[in-house]
């Protein structure tokens, strides 16, 4: 009888490990280069976003880490912003170029997007990181709370490297 009992834990121990293993697994990866799909993307309308041309972001993503470097090209030069983040929901401080103040700011999964929300001096955004299934494009949606109105946009990516 024991030896019964101790196969079973056994195995049901072993499912648990195998069944913990693939939920990990199940994460999406979003590192690699991504280069904005204009026609795809959806712009809010305001005149600074009509002066945006290109966008290139590079994502190193090793859970729980998760570093983004954005290269933002415009009628005035290229910009670069770079954050930081953990998808555990431990909530980070950054400072951002063009922003006073600083901004703090959480990444968590919900499903299989990765969900970070920041909170500045005058704006709260939450935005949203989906994988396709084959892994070759990265969409960013995002909701951007001001007093004077909320914005929403989407940013469609596809894999350069």
């Amino acid at each position: 009888m024991k030896t019964r009992t101790r196969a079973a834990l056994m195995i049901a121990a072993s499912f648990c490990f195998c069944s913990s293993i693939i939920a990990a697994q199940t994460k999406p990866d979003f590192s690699g280069v991504w280069k904005m799909n204009r026609e795809k993307s959806k712009f809010p309308a305001f005149p600074a976003m009509e002066n945006i041309r290109d966008v290139v972001s590079k994502i190193e993503h090793k859970e729980p880490n998760f570093s983004e470097s954005m290269t933002i090209t415009g009628v005035d030069g290229d910009r670069t912003v770079e954050v930081k983040y953990t998808t555990d929901g431990k909530e980070t401080t950054m400072k951002l170029p063009y922003l006073t103040g600083s901004v703090k700011a959480t990444a968590k999964w919900e499903g299989d997007a990765l969900t970070v929300e920041g909170k500045g001096e005058e704006f709260n955004v939450r935005g949203k990181y989906t994988l396709s299934a084959d892994g070759k494009t990265l969409t960013k949606a995002s909701h951007l709370s001001t007093p004077n109105g909320d914005v929403d946009g989407i940013i469609v990516f596809e894999k350069q490297l």
